[in-house]
């Protein structure tokens, strides 16, 4: 039994969407963030070789999940944006003030943020290459 048999709800319309959103919610759970780029790496990297858009090496799996793993780290990071710097409370101003990040913090982040992804789906799609 394959993985693709296994996931049979992700067909060729829908696994970019469906890798990136089991990334997301992997990436919600505590303490799973990292692993949640890993696996949407590893979902997109996977159904692409699955339909044949790359081929089956190394370089082109790790390139699909390093495009994936940005997007999730995109994400991620301006969740933890939100979250952290408060602006969440903007809605609710009776709750507390609004803390923002200085501009150099913001850009440091964002660019921390895009390097790790990458290299996390990277990874990911690495291993994608390898299964099965």
């Amino acid at each position: 039994m394959t993985l693709a048999d296994s996931l049979s709800f992700v067909n060729e319309g829908n696994y970019k969407l469906l890798s990136f959103v089991i990334g997301f919610i992997i990436g919600l759970i505590p303490g799973l963030g990292v692993l949640g780029v890993i696996a949407g790496g590893f979902l997109y990297a996977y159904f692409a070789r699955q339909y044949g858009v790359i081929p089956r090496e190394p370089f082109e799996g790790a390139k699909k999940g390093a495009v994936m793993g940005v997007a999730l780290g995109i994400v991620g990071f301006l969740l933890s944006f939100l979250v952290w710097s408060g602006l969440w409370m903007a809605a609710m101003p009776l709750m507390g003030p609004i803390y923002a990040l200085s501009g150099i913090v913001f850009v440091v982040a964002l660019i921390s943020a895009l390097i790790i992804g990458a290299i996390l789906g990277g990874i990911g799609g690495l291993l994608s290459v390898y299964v099965e």
